[in-house]
């Protein structure tokens, strides 16, 4: 019997307009950043860095995520969701 092997292609990416607790703390780590730069990269308070960072129900503004978000925007991480439902972050192309 002779077995073949199945080249898997990586799987798909899309943006994602879901941010969760790990991915911006994956998202720092990328950059280098602590949570005080992030706080100033994005003009959110560290307590709200904090906050976010946490897992579970976060009471957080969703303009204050939404800033979070651009921080990282701005410097090349991109929020995705990958084919098979999971949370990620990539970096420049």
């Amino acid at each position: 019997m002779t077995q073949h092997s199945q080249m898997h292609p990586a799987p798909a990416e899309t943006p994602t307009t879901t941010l969760s607790h790990a991915q911006i703390r994956a998202a720092r780590a990328y950059l280098g950043w602590t949570a005080l730069e992030l706080a100033e990269a994005s003009g959110v308070s560290f307590s709200t860095v904090r906050r976010v960072e946490l897992p579970g129900p976060r009471a957080v503004r969703d303009e204050n995520v939404e800033a979070i978000r651009e921080a990282f925007t701005r410097h090349g991480v991109r929020f995705v969701t990958h084919a098979d439902g999971a949370l990620g972050i990539a970096g420049r192309d």
